[in-house]
């Protein structure tokens, strides 16, 4: 199966991140918390001793919670209970406090929504201090990842777009899941391309992961089918797929981890 360079769904994408929430925070759903620990526990060697961490649309706040991190501010361009500050992650407006304060930015599967994920990066660059992180999960664009967005006619790809300048949003935001799953393929597929346009940052790591751990989760801000698993068979599936992503990346991988390092 071959699939086009853009795929806008038909349907409007609308879910609710407060029972998200309840989700996540309710332990019988052991898949749900089983995939949010893989996805955040990588991130604790990069968060010790580290004094100012903002995660930037951070949605059910699950962040803070499975990592335990009383450090980390919670923002969103909505506006929650559980968040420190309405944000917009395209104009970052965090204001002089922050100013080459920042130590760790975090963002899970929140870049693609971005209409403009160049300039949030570069705006990234005047909070960060120098040695400042970036965290980020992001979805992968490989095979099986649009085939279900495809199917499901869930969220938008496009491969059409210059995705480094940072003039033009890549997409026109009509709601908060408006969406390109592919940034993160275009922004850090070619090393040596990001490095080009953004010379002031590192990549430490950029790495591929998830399929069945993900698949079989339940949904993080969808209830989806699923087998209840204990913790070793998640783990079982978790190194069948690490061999499937090895075997065969851009057919399996659904998840890609990056963490971006402030050179000056």
């Amino acid at each position: 199966m071959i699939f086009p360079k853009e795929f806008y769904p038909k349907r409007i994408k609308n879910c609710s991140i407060h029972k998200s929430r309840k989700k996540f925070k309710n332990k019988r759903n052991k898949n749900t918390i089983f995939l949010l620990e893989e996805r955040f526990f990588w991130m604790k060697k990069y968060l010790k001793q580290k004094k100012i961490i903002i995660e930037l649309g951070c949605g059910n706040g699950a962040c803070k919670d499975i990592l335990n991190n009383k450090n980390i501010i919670l923002t969103d361009i909505q506006k929650y209970p559980w968040i420190s500050k309405k944000i917009d992650m395209t104009k970052l407006n965090l204001g002089k406090k922050y100013f080459k304060k920042v130590d760790v930015f975090i963002i899970n599967h929140a870049l693609h929504h971005c209409p403009n994920p160049s300039k949030s990066l570069k705006k990234m660059l005047t909070y960060l201090k120098k040695d400042g992180l970036v965290l980020i999960n992001e979805p992968e664009t490989s095979f099986f990842l649009k085939f279900f967005q495809y199917i499901l006619d869930d969220e938008s790809w496009s491969y059409k777009v210059n995705i480094f300048n940072s003039k033009n949003n890549i997409f026109k935001s009509n709601s908060p899941w408006d969406s390109n799953t592919a940034v993160a393929q275009l922004l850090f597929r070619d090393e040596k391309k990001f490095n080009y346009f953004f010379p002031n940052f590192s990549i430490l790591k950029n790495d591929l992961s998830e399929f069945s751990i993900f698949l079989n989760s339940g949904g993080i801000v969808q209830d989806t089918f699923h087998i209840p698993v204990n913790k070793l068979i998640f783990n079982f599936m978790n190194l069948l797929d690490k061999l499937l992503i090895w075997l065969m990346p851009s057919v399996f991988a659904l998840n890609r981890r990056i963490v971006l390092k402030k050179n000056k």
